[in-house]
């Protein structure tokens, strides 16, 4: 196919591929190709999770930061401020983070514009709603190292349609009530991330511990 040919003088010219080797070197490009793509979004996208759980760590050890410069107690996921404006969570950890916007935002979360991760709206008080309970403290709550303080948001009650810019990880059992509500987001390959009261991290499947569970709200009070 690809042997030499004589041309005037004794010359030999070389032969191109034809038609018919370019398309089978295409294809075999192409079939390389399809089985590298999906491997490389993969190792794309654990470091883009590796790059979140760390954000849910540093805002985990914040939270912490903050009730031990608080006598113990747990910051509000919102209140009124003097001039009656609203101050969200996000905005009381900022000193404990360096005022670092980015560590908010989950890299692989495309919709939110300033927050991707939710409190657990179990342990900790919304001061807007009427009546609201006061604060709780960190050390009340019996088992830390099993009761999710808060991870990955943004989904409405199918667990699939956006809900960005929230603030609030609802449980299980609980209904979305208000616009700073929403259910967990598993953008991880499937997986969220989530901090937990003792300080550390996980990255679990849904079925590990928002749906299914018993009691429902097992891991959120």
């Amino acid at each position: 196919m690809f042997g030499a040919r004589k041309m005037g003088l004794g010359r030999k010219v070389n032969p191109g591929f034809t038609l018919i080797e370019l398309l089978v070197v295409i294809a075999i490009i192409a079939i390389i190709a399809g089985l590298l793509l999906p491997t490389l979004a993969r190792a794309k996208e654990r470091g883009r999770q590796t790059a979140c759980i760390n954000s849910v760590r540093q805002l985990t050890l914040a939270v912490i930061m903050y009730a031990d410069e608080h006598g113990d107690v747990l910051p509000p996921t919102a209140y009124l401020g003097a001039n009656g404006n609203e101050i969200d969570w996000p905005s009381m950890l900022d000193p404990y983070i360096n005022y670092v916007a980015k560590i908010h935002l989950c890299p692989s979360d495309q919709d939110s514009q300033t927050n991707s991760y939710g409190l657990n709206e179990l342990a900790f008080v919304d001061l807007t709603d009427p009546n609201p309970p006061p604060p709780n403290r960190l050390a009340s709550i019996l088992s830390p190292s099993l009761i999710i303080m808060q991870g990955d948001i943004g989904t409405e009650d199918d667990l699939a349609t956006p809900r960005p810019d929230t603030l609030k990880l609802t449980a299980p059992g609980s209904t979305l009530n208000d616009d700073e509500d929403a259910r967990p987001s598993t953008r991880h390959l499937g997986r969220c991330d989530l901090g937990f009261m003792d300080g550390h991290g996980e990255h679990l499947l849904l079925n590990e511990f928002y749906i299914g569970q018993s009691p429902t709200n097992r891991w959120f009070q």
